[in-house]
């Protein structure tokens, strides 16, 4: 996603559906920042159903002026609707990020579908990065079963790998990333 936050100005979507805030809680700006996210240049729907939020997603992915839509919802996205939103990106160039609460993993059209949680891992001096495991569930290279782990690196901005079991140059190649 950086490299095209570069050519097109900073726009985010992020559709949450109502069932995903009472899961996580609201976004925190702030957090966002330390993420290189700046609340000023992010839009943040609320969604009643699962249905609204794959309206406003659509609606998103087909806006030249954003450069990503999030899409974060408890329910399961079926795979006609996910096919929908990855030809709506492809044609539009805009990234879509499907962000799914729960265990349940339902098929759907995305690219690479990643597995991502909290990593108990600690610096020497008893501080806590963010840190996370992230697993290949599916991709069409191949790499299914492949994890690393990553935490973020607040002065460059990005995240970077911690432990030697990286996955190798997973390519996103694709515009649907679940």
């Amino acid at each position: 996603m950086q490299g095209r936050a570069a050519a097109r100005p900073a726009g985010l979507l992020w559709v949450r559906e109502t069932a995903a805030v009472a899961e996580a809680g609201g976004v925190y700006g702030p957090g966002l920042n330390a993420l290189g996210l700046s609340p000023d240049t992010c839009i943040v729907v609320e969604a009643r159903s699962l249905i609204d939020g794959l309206r406003a997603t659509l609606e998103g992915a087909r806006c030249a002026a954003l450069h990503a839509v999030v899409l974060e919802t408890v329910a399961p996205i079926d795979l006609t609707a996910s096919r929908r939103l990855k030809l709506a990106s492809e044609k539009s160039g805009v990234e879509i990020v499907l962000i799914r609460h729960g265990l349940r993993v339902t098929p759907n059209a995305a690219q690479v579908r990643w597995r991502v949680q909290g990593a108990p891992l600690m610096d020497p001096d008893g501080r806590r990065p963010p840190t996370f495991e992230a697993v290949v569930l599916k991709s069409s290279s191949g790499l299914d079963g492949r994890s690393c782990i990553v935490e973020w690196d607040h002065e460059r901005q990005c995240f970077s790998q911690t432990v030697s079991q990286s996955v190798d140059a997973v390519p996103v190649v694709g515009s649907l990333a679940a």
